[in-house]
């Protein structure tokens, strides 16, 4: 079978289906079950991965006027053909579930190393639907689905239910999980990963806080990967985009500033967001600006700045840790 697909970002080929595996994991809360659905290859021409499969899958497996907190509104996590693929900046995966903050269909996108593991157990997307009977947490690996008790997390923020899960588990396990907001369906609560990542727009931690799943723990030793069209054709591809990308200027600003680099420059042409988008710029965004916050930072805390990536191979490495008074 022949579809239409994109690669190397611009340019549209006819091949056959490659950057996915083809698989959805449905699980089950009801029943605690879980099983695979096939993705049919024409989905993928039509809705290349993300929140545009996030959006389709929800359309296929939700009705109308499904309440947004109901068991019956499925909780998708949804990857592009990309992850896995050690592209630089394209290991994200989105959330998609009809949002209690608008009753519309939400969306949110995380950077992360998450995105990848859920790659690697061989599917291209994760749907939750149901209620658990209890507060469970979700194991997930190449071989299933384990429907754990969660009980002992209950009332935890999100880092210390991660700390908790990293001991038990190990610390090749990659996980997502709620704080007290998402269990007590506050409806702009997010879903964290990896240590304080976020998928938080439009309140997809509320949904999972009314399903009574607490964590979802993913097993980062898996290693299915789709196959690509052209393996060495990719590999250059991806050496000429990284090369090009730390070669910006641009680049460096996120690596010294992270994205509040973009302050100034939005507040400049009215982008900025300001009193809840009533307005597109800030009288005080100078004393928001990354520089701003940068040499604040190094000042109260010395020379003591760290970087790392915020997701799987990213070069730009633009999320900054700055010591304390203290030294920590």
């Amino acid at each position: 079978m022949r579809v239409t697909r994109y690669y190397c970002f611009l340019v549209r080929l006819e091949v056959n289906l490659f950057g996915y595996h083809g698989k959805l994991m449905v699980v089950d809360l009801n029943t605690e079950s879980w099983y695979l659905d096939d993705i049919q290859e024409d989905v993928f021409s039509r809705f290349i991965g993300g929140v545009g499969l996030g959006a389709y899958l929800l359309y296929r497996y939700s009705k109308p006027n499904t309440d947004p907190l109901a068991p019956a509104n499925p909780l998708i996590f949804a990857c592009s053909p990309l992850v896995g693929s050690r592209l630089t900046t394209s290991s994200k995966f989105a959330v998609v579930t009809k949002s209690p903050l608008t009753n519309l269909i939400g969306d949110s996108l995380s950077s992360s190393f998450l995105a990848t593991a859920l790659k690697g157990t061989g599917c291209d997307a994760l749907m939750i639907k149901g209620k658990a009977s209890r507060t469970m947490v979700l194991k997930i690996s190449e071989d299933g689905v384990e429907f754990l008790q969660g009980s002992d997390l209950k009332g935890l923020s999100t880092l210390e239910t991660e700390k908790r899960l990293k001991d038990k588990f190990g610390r090749f396990y990659r996980i997502a999980c709620i704080g007290p907001a998402g269990e007590n369906l506050v409806k702009f609560a997010s879903i964290t990963n990896d240590g304080g990542r976020q998928a938080a727009r439009t309140g997809p931690g509320a949904v999972m806080g009314s399903k009574r799943v607490k964590a979802i723990v993913i097993d980062a030793n898996g290693g299915e990967k789709p196959p690509l069209a052209e393996p060495a054709l990719f590999k250059a591809a991806r050496k000429h985009y990284s090369e090009k990308l730390l070669a910006q200027p641009e680049t460096k600003a996120y690596a010294d500033y992270g994205t509040a680099a973009m302050t100034a420059m939005c507040n400049s042409f009215g982008g900025l967001p300001t009193r809840n988008f009533s307005a597109g710029q800030f009288e005080c965004a100078d004393q928001l600006s990354g520089e701003t916050m940068r040499d604040l930072l190094l000042e109260r805390g010395g020379e003591s700045e760290t970087t790392h990536a915020c997701m799987a191979g990213c070069i730009i490495r633009c999320s900054n840790c700055f010591g304390g008074p203290d030294g920590k």
